[in-house]
């Protein structure tokens, strides 16, 4: 009995041992895991950085009056750089995908939509091949579906430019299919057909490994990564569906995958949010004043002409966090865009002391937007929690950062702390002992409202969109009838995302509730006292 029993915790310590082992090796993998994607992101800023200035001023000088010559050197510069922007893309795809940090982002998925977004996008290159572009898309597909529909575009763009890359004079075919229908869900086939050269068997077997190219694939008439199949066949893995080729040498490839989507309620189309023409902000874009803090000379110089294109010419350009702030205290701006990794102090500490100083001194908070060339989903959660509002990777057009300035103008205008009819009119009504109606709703508003405020913090970070309502709901009811005006708005916009079942997207606004609380018991203190 003793020998079993000395053998029970031998066998014991072994398994403990192995545990620890395979602790400590997962630990290791994670680390090393980490390691690659902080050196990849780490690079893939210092590469968009260049990149954003080589394309910004590219699409500059396309505005300009040019020879027919000068036209064709700024397109194969254009061409170029985003050749190189596609190869860091797919590097940060494949070393995401590789390290399990690829998260799908689920919501509406229109599919026709998306279907005339990628054409729209896609048919000058067809075009320019000679080729020809067809459609066939099953109506029997319900009109919204719950998927992540930027990968789903993703996949799609890259084996249509596949096809095309490898057709000349012939026809790429888009099919879009219905396979299963039942209560909840659909199960959906899209397959890119193509007429081009085709893929040898042998090829065939090995297609979606990563840097694996065709032999035909691999000449220099062709170039690519070798790595869009590999990403396609991972994306496509992630959303649980299957991924395949039917081909034969020489008489064109059928590049195909299956996805099984969720039903969403109602039948009415989502309006697309992709716009395609560039323009110039409206008679009132003079009255913007923006703060540049980037080190970069290239850059700031790039950025100061686009912002002259749209017309803003209001513009204090800085070179680090430490000048951002001394500026952001001399002058009032209506929004501000942050560089991320800067000298001396970064974006990240410059836009956390101006979020304080707002705090402190009550002021409306101003937009921040970031920019930066680390695009990862990381990086843009470290600048929500600095405070930031929005995030602009580089390279951004001229039409991203005109979208970016409209969005956040329109939030940004001033709105009145206080509606001052309701407020003379509780004023007005005295109770039967020595204090006003008014001072002791105060009382009472600033009992309740920051515990209120924290909890409504919560629900909207932990994602809990029912309560999240429900608590927004309060609050804005709360602050109307006490006549708050400016924070009634942001608990009616919180309240809405949170309906939507989109508490992401309140976040930005959560650091703005607490100054407009402080601005609206300040105001309505002294309304009371007087």
């Amino acid at each position: 009995m003793s020998n079993e029993s000395g053998e029970i915790q031998r066998l014991r310590r072994t398994i403990e041992q192995l545990s620890d082992q395979m602790i400590r090796s997962k630990e290791q993998a994670v680390d090393a895991g980490d390691s690659k994607i902080a050196f990849i992101a780490g690079i893939s800023h210092d590469f968009r950085t260049p990149l954003n200035g080589i394309l910004g001023m590219a699409e500059m000088l396309k505005l300009s009056p040019l020879s027919e010559e000068q036209e064709n050197s700024v397109s194969v510069i254009q061409d170029a750089a985003k050749l190189l922007l596609k190869l860091i893309q797919d590097l940060l795809d494949l070393s995401k995908l590789e390290a399990g940090q690829m998260r799908l982002e689920l919501g509406e998925v229109d599919l026709q939509e998306t279907i005339n977004y990628i054409i729209r996008l896609l048919e000058p290159q067809v075009r320019k091949n000679g080729n020809q572009l067809s459609i066939d898309c099953d109506p029997r597909i319900s009109t919204l579906l719950e998927g992540d529909s930027t990968r789903i575009t993703q996949i799609l763009i890259n084996l249509i430019q596949n096809a095309n890359k490898f057709t000349s004079e012939g026809t790429v075919r888009i099919r879009v299919a219905l396979m299963k229908d039942d209560e909840i869900t659909q199960m959906i086939r899209f397959e890119v057909e193509d007429t081009g050269i085709g893929i040898s068997e042998e090829d065939q077997n090995q297609l979606f490994q990563p840097y694996v190219q065709t032999e035909r694939g691999r000449s220099s008439e062709y170039g690519g990564t070798g790595l869009g199949l590999s990403i396609c066949k991972s994306l496509v893995t992630l959303m649980e569906g299957q991924i395949g080729v039917d081909s034969q040498e020489g008489e064109g490839s059928t590049f195909w995958f299956e996805l099984t989507l969720g039903k969403k309620d109602g039948n009415q189309s989502v309006a697309s949010a992709q716009g395609h023409q560039g323009q110039d902000m409206d008679d009132e874009a003079p009255s913007v004043s923006v703060l540049l803090a980037d080190d970069n000379v290239i850059n700031r110089q790039l950025v100061l002409l686009q912002l002259k294109k749209l017309g803003i010419t209001q513009v204090d350009a800085v070179v680090n966090g430490e000048e951002a702030i001394a500026a952001f205290l001399s002058k009032k701006y209506s929004l501000i865009l942050m560089d991320y990794m800067m000298p001396v102090m970064d974006g990240l500490e410059a836009t956390r002391k101006i979020r304080s100083i707002e705090m402190d001194e009550m002021r409306h908070t101003t937009p921040i937007i970031a920019m930066t060339g680390n695009v990862m989903q990381g990086e843009k959660d470290k600048c929500m929690e600095a405070g930031m509002n929005d995030f602009i990777g580089k390279p951004f057009t001229l039409e991203i950062l005109s979208k970016m300035i409209e969005k956040w103008q329109q939030s940004s205008e001033p709105t009145e702390v206080l509606n001052m009819s309701i407020v003379h009119e509780i004023a007005e009504l005295n109770t039967d002992g020595d204090r006003t109606l008014l001072g002791m709703l105060l009382d009472m508003y600033r009992t309740d409202t920051p515990g209120k405020i924290e909890a409504l913090r919560r629900h909207i970070v932990s994602g809990d969109h029912v309560a999240a309502t429900e608590v927004a709901h309060d609050l804005k009811s709360g602050s109307l009838s006490l006549g708050v005006r400016y924070l009634s708005t942001l608990f009616a916009q919180i309240e809405q995302f949170a309906k939507e079942g989109q508490s992401r997207k309140a976040e930005p606004l959560l650091d703005a509730l607490l100054p407009a609380y402080q601005a609206a018991c300040t105001s309505l203190q002294r309304v009371s006292k007087d």
